[in-house]
């Protein structure tokens, strides 16, 4: 039996930007998805089970991967995607004999949250495949990349798209001296971050944008001031609601919150930074999943 472990993700600065360039923060999360293959060469298909955080089934599927079929399945889109992923794997390991057998998966986070559990996924079978988990990911997915390399790591990076959409990516030491003050909170809505970089991606971007949003990437890793950190965020913020022509959240939902705060990925879901540590103030609005950066942060 072949057990893994990928971390969950956030990203800091960059957002949407990293896919024109941009070098973004990101970071890997104490929260993650968990996946265990159990080989059966005596079986014809490979079973699928994921279990959510309180071990319930969410998902499930039967695949002939050898006769390219998805025998069933609880939910026929997840089930394509899951498919797509294994036969790419396939193909990029140039094996001919299909895993068969039984996997499951097992979350620790929400799987509305946002947290990576198609990054997480991917890098499991990449895991079980043997193969590059970054080509897996450009294979079958539109995204940055920075998840995937946030789901084998345990430090916070620096992530970039280089010539040719080639990853750029390097360790950073961000633990600023008043982490204290910031928290996480869920927004209560999963965001499709696939359909909402489409969209983006047709967007025109200027040099000059990349420049200041990777000054402000600069300055927030470098930044011992909450102050001054919360300017940073609050001009990246602003940037970026320009360039996407959203309202800021904080302008959006909490004008009256005493700190900062700033949009995690994409906009309008999943997570948001706010310092200040405040929990009573998002609770009493129903945003009752706050968590510390502690918590959060994979150490």
């Amino acid at each position: 039996m072949k057990s893994f472990k990928a971390n969950g993700k956030l990203l800091i600065t960059g957002e949407y930007l990293i896919l024109k360039g941009a070098n973004g923060l990101a970071i890997p999360t104490n929260y993650g998805q968990s996946l265990t293959f159990e080989k059966n060469e005596n079986d014809p298909f490979l079973h699928w089970e994921s279990l959510d955080e309180n071990n319930l089934v969410w998902f499930s599927a039967t695949f002939d991967l050898k006769n390219s079929n998805v025998v069933r399945s609880s939910n026929n889109e997840k089930a394509r995607f899951i498919y797509n992923v294994l036969v790419s794997a396939s193909e990029l390991a140039a094996i001919k004999d299909q895993p068969c057998g039984r996997i499951t998966t097992k979350l620790d986070f929400n799987k509305d949250w946002g947290l990576g559990s198609s990054s997480t996924l991917i890098w499991s079978i990449a895991s079980i495949f043997e193969i590059d988990p970054l080509k897996l990911h450009f294979h079958t997915s539109n995204g940055s990349g920075y998840d995937i390399v946030c789901a084998g790591t345990n430090n916070p990076i620096t992530y970039k798209l280089g010539k040719h959409k080639q990853p750029i990516y390097q360790n950073v030491d961000w633990n600023p001296i008043f982490k204290d003050e910031i928290q996480f909170i869920y927004l209560n809505n999963k965001q499709n971050s696939e359909a909402e970089v489409n969209r983006f991606m047709d967007s025109t971007i200027f040099d000059k944008d990349i420049f200041e949003i990777n000054q402000l990437t600069d300055s927030i890793i470098a930044c011992e001031d909450l102050n001054e950190f919360e300017n940073s965020i609050t001009e990246h913020e602003n940037i970026m609601g320009k360039l996407l022509h959203k309202t800021p959240i904080k302008q959006k939902l909490f004008s009256d919150y005493p700190g900062a705060i700033k949009s995690l990925g994409a906009w309008g879901g999943d997570f948001i930074l706010a310092t200040r540590k405040n929990s009573f103030y998002f609770e009493q609005r129903g945003y009752n999943t706050v968590i510390t950066f502690n918590n959060m942060i994979k150490k």
